[in-house]
C-alpha cells in the first residue's frame, strides 16, 4: 500500500513539473526587422520616384529625386502646385528652398519653411529614415506591425502613422516601394521607382 502511495505521489510530481515547464516555456520572439542597423547607417543613397500629397486644403502630385549623402539631403520636386522644379537642401537644422527665378529662402526652421512654400510640413530628418523602412532614432515608435519576414508593415512615431504597402529588392537591399505617411492634416503617398545605394550616378 505504501509503495502504491509513493508511486502515485511521484507520478503527480512528475506531471506537475512537466506542466510547469510547459507554462514557463519562452514565447517565440517576433522576427527582427532584417538589416535595420545596416539600413539606418547607410551614408549614400538616391531615391527616384513620385509623391502624392493631400492636405486639408489641397492635393497635388510631383516627381521626386532625393539624394542622401552623409549629413546632407538634397530633394528635387518637379511639378508641385503647377510649378517647375523646387529644390530643397537640408543640412542639420538648416534648410534651403529654391523655387527658381532667384526665389530662394534659407531658414533654421525646416518644418516652418516647408509649410510656407509647399503647403505642408513634415519632419525631413525623420523622413530620411522612414523612406528606408526603419524608424527614426531618438523617438519611441508605437503600434508596430511586421510582415511575416520581419519587415515593417505599420508603426506610429512622433504623431505620424506609416504604412508600408510594398517592398522590392534593389541589388543586395530590399527597400520600400510604396509607403503611406499620415499626419494630423496630411496624407502623403510615396512611390519608389528606383533606388541606388552607394554612390549614385551623377
Amino acid at each position: 500500500m505504501r509503495d502504491r502511495i509513493r508511486l502515485a505521489a511521484a507520478s503527480l510530481i512528475v506531471l506537475s513539473t512537466a506542466a510547469g515547464l510547459q507554462g514557463c516555456a519562452p514565447m517565440q520572439a517576433r522576427p527582427a526587422v532584417p538589416g535595420v542597423a545596416r539600413l539606418a547607417s547607410l551614408e549614400r543613397w538616391r531615391l527616384e520616384g513620385r509623391v502624392a500629397v493631400q492636405t486639408a486644403d489641397d492635393a497635388w502630385q510631383a516627381s521626386l529625386s532625393w539624394d542622401h549623402d552623409g549629413r546632407q539631403d538634397r530633394l528635387r520636386l518637379s511639378g508641385p502646385l503647377n510649378q517647375g522644379t523646387v529644390s530643397i537642401v537640408l543640412q542639420d537644422d538648416l534648410i534651403l528652398v529654391n523655387e527658381g527665378n532667384g526665389n530662394e529662402r534659407i531658414s533654421r526652421d525646416p518644418e516652418g519653411l516647408l509649410k510656407e512654400k509647399l503647403g505642408f510640413s513634415i519632419p525631413l530628418r525623420s523622413l530620411r529614415y522612414w523612406v528606408l523602412g526603419v524608424s527614426a532614432p531618438g523617438e519611441a515608435s508605437e503600434e508596430t506591425e511586421l510582415y511575416p519576414d520581419g519587415r515593417l508593415k505599420h508603426f506610429r512615431q512622433a504623431e505620424w502613422s506609416l504604412d508600408y504597402e510594398r517592398y522590392r529588392s534593389w541589388g543586395q537591399f530590399t527597400l520600400p516601394q510604396k509607403v503611406l505617411i499620415q499626419g494630423r492634416s496630411l496624407k502623403l503617398k510615396l512611390f519608389a521607382d528606383e533606388w541606388t545605394v552607394g554612390n549614385p550616378p551623377a
